[in-house]
């Protein structure tokens, strides 16, 4: 567990290094493949200066932001100090767990393996509707208080 947990910060301090060292300009020219403009990446730097370490922390938790997040939390120029905190604790809890949730189910592993990567959907999903609708509802609050 100690070698997979070092493992992951390592590996996750690197993508940061990349995004850091890369950053906006290799983003916006190679990101076009994959849907990354100039506005998108500037909605993920106010999300990541708002949001950054939880971000990081529950990334650990979804298939596909595992990579990304790191190099986006870089390029966005996120302190490095609050990204290894929070990456840590997020690596550290995905290791610990994962290696229990394995053990624990054995043979069954590729069944918690899919149920893990569906929860982590499930979780990511619902934290964006709540995130949503609380930015639905300060707006709405916002307007109110301008017609008053």
């Amino acid at each position: 567990m100690v070698a997979a947990a070092v493992g992951a910060v390592t590996g996750d301090n690197i993508g940061y290094q990349l995004g850091l060292r890369l950053g906006r300009a290799w983003l916006l020219h190679h990101g076009r493949r994959f849907g990354i403009s100039q506005a998108r990446l500037e909605r993920a730097e106010q999300f990541f200066g708002r949001q950054g370490p939880k971000a990081v922390f529950l990334g650990r938790f979804i298939g596909f932001a595992r990579a990304l997040v790191p190099f986006v939390a870089g390029a966005t120029r996120m302190p490095l100090h609050r990204f290894v905190l929070y990456d840590a604790v997020g690596a550290i809890l995905w290791t610990v767990g994962c290696t229990l949730l394995g053990y624990g189910l054995g043979a069954s592993w590729q069944l918690a393996e899919r149920w893990l990567g569906r929860l982590g959907l499930v979780l990511a999903l619902g934290i964006v509707a709540a995130a949503l609708l609380a930015r639905r509802r300060a707006r709405a609050r916002a307007g109110r208080q301008n017609t008053a």
